[in-house]
């Protein structure tokens, strides 16, 4: 009888200890079988426009003009250091301009101000530097003018002011930013494209809010890719607004609005990856994401479509 028990229980021990070992290794596959990313921020910060920068040694009467256009009037007389003190030549003026999808995309900067999808005509930022600190306009009736290059410009858009530390958001009332102006918020139409008296230096946007009355939000799963660092985009073909996805959940996209979604992944070993899904949407649902190799240039392809 004793060698019996025994028997039997070196059997249950062979059982029990096989079943850890196959559990175990079914949990190790289930967990491999996702793919993961590393932090797309590397793709996207080594495509997205330069900063460009001009020294300004003299008066004169200007304009500035950036590569794609942009043109900017500012004199040192209504620009002073942030604790009040005056500049003197030289000083630098940096810009970033902003009008393909493509571009704010790789530089993540959204066209949504407090939840609402914009109507845009392009986004820049606009600072001024002396000896290394950022300079800051002075108050009204001082200010600092732009024109934004466009072929066919649109009455009332409308001058939206950038701020926020990590996500940026929008906003057409200086007021709100502690900023006291009598420049107006409208962009005027010109031959050349839009022009603006601005009241604070930093990310302009040249847009008006083009939410609905209804309104819907997209979710995104994955069966096969670890989605984390992958970077998700929604672009709005009739209003140029470019939405980036938190948490893998969406803004409100108003219903009936046709959009394209682009996702864009980058594995440890540097190669990248894409996910690309036209559709319209008209209720909240689900989006089933599987990311497939793809090339720079291809992907380069896909945003200057969009």
């Amino acid at each position: 009888m004793k060698t019996s028990s025994r028997l039997y229980l070196m059997i249950f021990s062979i059982i029990i200890a096989t079943s850890v070992f196959y559990f175990g290794c079914s949990k190790d596959r289930i967990e491999q079988q996702l793919n993961t990313y590393a932090p797309v921020n590397t793709y996207l910060d080594s495509k997205k426009q330069a900063e460009q920068e001009f020294i300004i040694d003299t008066s004169g009467s200007g304009p500035i003009i950036g590569n794609q256009g942009t043109k900017i009037w500012i004199g040192k007389q209504c620009l002073m250091f942030p604790n009040g003190d005056s500049v003197t030549w030289p000083f630098t003026v940096k810009l970033v301009e902003l009008y393909k999808p493509k571009d704010m995309i790789y530089y993540q900067m959204p066209t949504i101000s407090g939840g609402v999808i914009m109507k845009t005509d392009g986004e820049i930022r606009l600072r001024a530097f002396k000896n290394g600190t950022e300079l800051v306009l002075k108050p009204d009736p001082c200010m600092a003018q732009i024109e934004m290059p466009n072929t066919a410009p649109q009455a009332n858009m409308r001058v939206f002011y950038g701020f926020g530390s990590t996500i940026t958001d929008w906003t057409d009332n200086p007021a709100s930013l502690g900023i006291t102006t009598s420049l107006s918020p409208i962009f005027t139409t010109t031959t050349y494209g839009y022009s603006a008296l601005i009241a604070r230096l930093g990310w302009i946007n040249c847009g008006v809010l083009a939410g609905g009355s209804g309104s819907s939000t997209l979710n995104f799963t994955s069966s096969v890719d670890d989605l984390t660092n992958v970077g998700i985009f929604i672009y709005f073909p009739s209003t140029k607004t470019v939405m980036q996805v938190y948490n893998l959940t969406t803004g409100q996209i108003p219903n009936g609005s046709n959009v394209k979604i682009i996702a864009i992944g980058l594995d440890g070993s540097g190669n990248l990856f894409s996910y690309y899904q036209q559709m319209t949407v008209n209720s909240s649902a689900p989006v089933d994401i599987v990311m497939s190799a793809t090339t720079d240039a291809a992907l380069t392809t896909v945003l200057d479509g969009l």
